[in-house]
């Protein structure tokens, strides 16, 4: 007798649902029975026939080879199977009544057959169907007489348990038989039934107390989990906001999937709205005046940040203040105590510079409020213990860049080729001193003027082509023309200008024949005019920023696609620094009291997880951004950001 699966995904479907009721007087359990040979069929050939017409659905033209076949072979090797078949076909035809007769007669007339379990399960199935409860039961007492069952019988089996206890109000019985089938199930769409049907009746229940009790005793599994939800449900709904929100913290939502994750959004979203607070943040910015560009792409970042343009409601209700400080810090000192004084604002983002910020902070001191500050220059974060700042600072940019190039591109000899003014010995300061701190080591530093365009004779003096002479004692030789070639020892060269000079040195450094490095550079090369003017010259160039629209993160795209939708432009950093610093606040003030201004800084301080679109994580506790700072790349065609590798320890040397 050959074994026939029972179509188990017929089954997870069918048995959601039952028609009414049929009730016959029961029989009494049958121990199973032993194995019996039966003789071999005659015309085979029916059989065949009829299968395959069952395999291809046509039921019509099965029934009648089966049915010729059984009347031919009343007890044959294949009687059983024909069986069988045909009551799966008047399964199929929603019969449940017809189809009993087929799975009960082998359970009579072959009980030694390999295909009695599932004739005896057929019956408890077909039972059900017919809401004759009781039956269904001892079939499937009869069936778990036989021991042990193939799993996939198992879990069908203990799914219709499930179903009996569920329909005689036996929620636990069910979730318990749910469990056991969930714990032998392997095949995700399995799976996914079961917790489908565990969820239904978790759903239904509505008593507290049980739903705790199913929490306690489930622990880590899906009807833990459901119940937990559901809890959550019905707290909302009894409105226990705050003990309705304890269970449904942001790691354990984050966790669930599928209709879970809809029903535990659903109940965020009314709880949010139950938790809606009044918050009052201002502004300062240079809205007018020759500084009103950058404030105003401030300006951008920050309305979006603050949901101006959304209509779903969130749990902070954002009045924001702005003011114009016109980039004067006796205009920012008058604004900072009007939002204070008149406004009551709770924190304010901005100014952007540093001498508005430090005339704002001044004003503040006798009603200090948490200041975000977006100005780069030294000094910000110190101006007072109230004072954060979210910019990308020079410290930063370097001290990534360098462990970019010694933990990435394992390259640890470098020279630098700067601009002999302030900006360029700084970030020549301060690049040194971070590669050599991480095993670095620089071979050669050499500067030009900032208004040089002709920048042969400080490459020439890197690699050892100004001072002929000294090759010449050296030993070294000359090609047949008598020129000596570069001397590179170096895998870097570090660049710190803004990108317009950066292609004029590029080719030059192909010139003089110094190819096989690295160019790197900080963020002011960060411009789509690099690749235009510089092309094939500065391809391969790493260099570091604070944002770029063309990151993988989902945050940054959304933030990117929200930006153009509603200014119909494309962010800069200013504007997603300045969205980060009024994001994060706004995120702080759900943690804490909007009146408990200590509670509030901490609260800034503290690192929750979050990771902005220009790399904000927190403040540290002088007040400077944490942050993740981008490592970009200069392609063929655009510059893209280089996936960041986890951070590793610098090996010494």
């Amino acid at each position: 007798m050959k074994r026939l699966l029972f179509l188990p995904v017929l089954f997870f479907i069918v048995i959601a649902c039952a028609p009414p009721g049929y009730r016959r007087p029961a029989r009494p359990p049958q121990a199973p029975a032993k194995h019996v040979v039966y003789p071999p069929p005659r015309n085979i050939a029916l059989y065949e026939e009829g299968r395959a017409a069952f395999q291809e659905e046509k039921t019509i033209i099965a029934l009648e080879k089966l049915d010729r076949f059984v009347k031919l072979n009343p007890s044959s090797d294949l009687t059983d199977d024909a069986l069988y078949l045909m009551g799966q076909i008047y399964l199929k035809r929603d019969n449940p009544y017809e189809a009993l007769r087929y799975f009960q007669k082998i359970e009579r007339n072959f009980p030694g057959s390999n295909t009695v379990q599932e004739a005896v399960y057929g019956q408890a199935y077909c039972w059900y169907r017919l809401k004759d409860l009781k039956r269904s039961k001892e079939a499937l007492k009869r069936l778990f007489a036989f021991s042990p069952l193939p799993k996939p019988l198992f879990i069908r089996a203990e799914t219709l348990k499930g179903h009996l206890c569920v329909l005689e109000g036996k929620a636990s019985c069910g979730i318990e038989a749910y469990l056991t089938a969930r714990s032998k199930a392997s095949n995700a769409t399995e799976i996914a039934v079961l917790d489908g049907f565990l969820e239904k009746v978790i759903f239904e229940i509505r008593d507290p107390d049980t739903l705790r009790s199913l929490m306690e005793a489930h622990e880590g599994d899906i009807a833990g989990t459901a119940a937990r939800v559901r809890l959550s449900e019905i707290l909302t709904l009894r409105k226990d906001f705050k003990a309705a929100k304890a269970l449904l913290p942001p790691s354990f939502v984050e966790g669930l999937t599928g209709a879970l994750r809809q029903k535990a959004g659903k109940i965020l979203s009314a709880l949010h709205r139950a938790f809606i607070r009044k918050v009052v943040i201002g502004c300062l910015l240079p809205l007018t005046g020759p500084q009103a560009p950058f404030g105003l792409r401030a300006l951008k970042g920050i309305l979006l940040a603050t949901g101006a343009f959304e209509t779903t409601p969130t749990d902070v209700d954002v009045t924001l203040l702005v003011r114009d400080t016109e980039g004067k810090p006796e205009v920012a000192a008058k604004m900072a105590k009007d939002l204070v004084e008149r406004g009551h604002v709770q924190a304010i983002v901005g100014p952007m510079f540093l001498k508005t910020t430090r005339a704002a902070v001044d004003q503040l001191r006798s009603s200090p409020v948490p200041v975000i500050s977006l100005s780069q220059a030294d000094g910000v974060p110190e101006l007072g213990p109230f004072v954060f700042r979210n910019c990308l600072t020079p410290d930063q940019q370097v001290e990534r860049l360098a462990r970019f190039l010694i933990q990435t591109l394992h390259d640890r000899t470098a020279a630098i080729l700067y601009p002999h003014n302030p900006f360029g010995m700084r970030y020549m300061k301060l690049f040194w001193e971070a590669f050599e701190k991480m095993g670095g080591e620089i071979r050669g530093a050499e500067s030009y003027l900032p208004t040089d365009t002709d920048f042969g004779t400080p490459i020439k003096k890197l690699v050892g082509l100004y001072d002929t002479k000294a090759r010449w004692e050296r030993g070294d030789e000359p090609d047949k023309e008598g020129k000596f070639p570069p001397v590179i020892d170096f895998k870097i060269l570090f660049i710190p200008d803004i990108y317009s000079r950066v292609v004029l040195i590029a080719p030059q450094l192909a010139f003089y024949d110094v190819v096989g490095i690295t160019l790197a550079g900080i963020n002011t090369w960060d411009d789509p005019q690099l690749i235009k003017e510089g092309n094939q010259y500065v391809r391969g160039s790493v260099f570091t920023d604070g944002f770029s629209p063309l990151s993988d993160s989902p945050a940054v795209k959304k933030f990117v696609g929200d930006f153009r939708a509603f200014f119909d432009e494309t962010p800069e950093i200013l504007a997603a620094q300045a969205y980060d610093a009024t994001r994060f606040l706004i995120r702080s003030f759900k943690q804490t009291s909007v009146e408990d201004r200590e509670a509030l800084e901490k609260a800034l301080e503290t690192n929750t997880g979050y990771h902005g679109v220009s790399g904000l994580r927190y403040f540290d506790e002088d007040g400077e951004a944490i942050r993740d700072v981008l490592v970009l790349t200069a392609t063929r065609h655009k510059i893209v950001p280089i996936p960041a590798a986890p951070l590793q320890s610098i090996p010494s040397q």
